[in-house]
């Protein structure tokens, strides 16, 4: 089973605080078809959107891992989980569960500085395009 993060879950040390050792990084993935963006609360989210695209972590986890990222992001009452098809940068195809709000979170807010650290650091960590950094780091205040 696999898991696909695009916030602070690419960071390696935030999720081996979830997950302990019951996952494997699989390195750089790409999600299309999804918008990325800032949620009300600042925080990053995504949503169904053509032609958008969105870069994050791709992890081979356990069963233990997805019921500790359930709790962890509030499955079901904070944020849904649904199954997406995502490419690592082989081109690969894999089936990968990802963590994402109602529609109605997504908007235009600031994002929390200290949240916004750990996803550059997960980003560099994963080896994420450049220019994917460049835009993550452009949501700094």
């Amino acid at each position: 089973m696999y898991n696909f993060a695009y916030g602070s879950n690419m960071n390696l040390e935030h999720m081996r605080r979830i997950c302990g050792w019951h996952f494997s990084v699989l390195g750089g993935a790409k999600l299309e078809g999804y918008q990325f963006g800032p949620d009300t609360r600042g925080y990053f989210n995504i949503r169904p959107s053509p032609g958008q695209k969105v870069f994050g972590a791709l992890y081979k986890v356990e069963q233990r891992s997805i019921e500790a990222l359930d709790e962890f992001e509030g499955y079901p009452e904070v944020f849904g989980r649904t199954e997406v098809t995502v490419k690592d940068f082989d081109g690969d195809e894999y089936k990968a569960w990802v963590y994402l709000e109602g529609p109605e979170y997504f908007g235009e807010f600031e994002i929390r500085e200290d949240y916004l650290k750990r996803v550059l650091i997960g980003a560099k960590e994963n080896h994420l395009p450049k220019e994917w950094i460049k835009i993550l780091a452009g949501f700094k205040k």
